[in-house]
């Protein structure tokens, strides 16, 4: 008898606590992670890396072939317009300008006596006209008189025509001769020189480049946007960029356009590279330059300089603000779990503004101050273990 009392009082002590254990877990408590609703300013930006280039560069080239004299510049020099460059030997243009010269000459020769003949047959014309009225020469005569007046005002006008085509190769051979001096087309700085004293140029198929130079004075930065970005970024938005070597120093600008061509079509220079590049970008990302201009008169960005760009795309000020985890979608609406008074969560549609990679703006839906729920934990748990976001209730 006392061996059965003692069983069933076991069996009674196990039920209770079985219904303790499972009682307890499933009255299991959650904790929620809240922060409030907050009044501030938020903006949206397009995070691109570009490259510094200048506004405006030349290539400067040789017009004429020939050796090189003389190199008046060097590599950063700073230079004037109108000032020397370089000297090409001019031995060759100079002899072709008095050859035209010395033909320019010849033909104004034959001019005065082809003028001479013309005057004489003239002469001749007339005064045969006038014995033929006087019945004093033959018809014959006249015709004869008349044939060579119009030879002579045709050799005449042939070796005018010769006088002005030997002005403009006279012309052309002064130019070529003034094209052995090579100056500066305008203010600037040298920033190649891709040449030596001695060398020789030949323009005659393309032109040589002598130097290259550039104002510094103002530049040109051009970010990259990406395909996914491009219709959002327009002329006029606002730009802020650093460089590499001091990410201290924040400069300010605004899109002054964007490429209506991707890169590789901005970048293209002959119908080979256009070619084999196309054919590259089908498995390759697609961005497209913006351009963004900027002064630099203390010459601190250089040409080919990398550039971390933000561009703001859109911005609110003096709105509220929530955290994105607080935000949920369904159906194409956006709640969040607003924290009542019985510290419960109680769903609440929100309409929603600007919003960034940490912060979202909220146009109507909730109140300055307000407790929005963006995480929740289950006593026990451990924090950060198993991370979860608000839930709908």
């Amino acid at each position: 008898m006392k061996k059965r009392f003692f069983i069933l009082l076991g069996l009674a002590v196990a039920a209770g606590a079985a219904y303790y254990f499972f009682s307890s877990n499933s009255k299991q408590e959650t904790t929620y992670l809240t922060e409030s609703v907050t009044r501030g300013n938020v903006e949206k930006t397009v995070v691109a890396s570009g490259s510094v280039k200048s506004v405006n560069e030349v290539d400067v080239g040789a017009q004429v072939s020939g050796k090189i004299t003389k190199l008046y510049v060097k590599l950063g020099q700073e230079i004037k317009k109108g000032e020397m460059i370089a000297d090409i030997d001019s031995t060759t243009q100079i002899n072709t300008l008095n050859t035209k010269k010395a033909a320019l000459v010849s033909y104004q020769a034959q001019l005065k006596a082809k003028i001479t003949a013309y005057d004489v047959a003239l002469s001749s014309y007339n005064r045969l006209s006038k014995l033929y009225t006087q019945k004093a020469t033959s018809l014959d005569s006249v015709n004869t008189a008349k044939s060579t007046l119009d030879n002579a005002k045709a050799e005449m006008e042939a070796i005018e025509a010769n006088i002005k085509q030997a002005e403009i190769e006279v012309n052309t051979a002064e130019t070529n001769v003034g094209y052995t001096k090579i100056t500066a087309p305008m203010d600037g700085t040298v920033i190649s020189v891709p040449v030596s004293e001695g060398q020789t140029v030949n323009a005659n198929q393309t032109t040589p480049t002598i130097v290259t130079i550039a104002d510094l004075s103002k530049m040109k930065i051009k970010p990259e946007i990406s395909e996914g970005d491009i219709t959002k970024v327009k002329a006029g938005q606002e730009v802020s960029f650093t460089i590499l070597s001091d990410s201290q120093t924040v400069y300010h600008s605004v899109i002054d356009s964007v490429d209506p061509a991707n890169t590789t079509t901005s970048d293209s220079s002959s119908t080979s590279s256009s070619t084999s590049s196309s054919s590259s970008s089908t498995t390759s990302a697609i961005y497209y330059y913006a351009n963004v201009l900027i002064d630099n008169p203390d010459r601190t960005l250089r040409i080919g300089m990398t550039t971390e760009n933000n561009i703001k795309i859109a911005n609110a000020k003096d709105v509220l603000l929530v955290s994105n985890m607080a935000i949920q979608k369904r159906d194409g609406k956006s709640f969040v779990n607003v924290l009542n008074d019985k510290n419960q969560p109680e769903p609440r549609e929100v309409e929603t503004g600007v919003q960034n990679d940490f912060k979202t703006e909220i146009k109507s839906g909730l109140n300055e101050g307000e407790k929005v729920i963006v995480s929740q934990v289950a006593n026990g748990e451990q924090v950060g273990s198993m991370p979860r976001g608000p839930r709908m209730f």
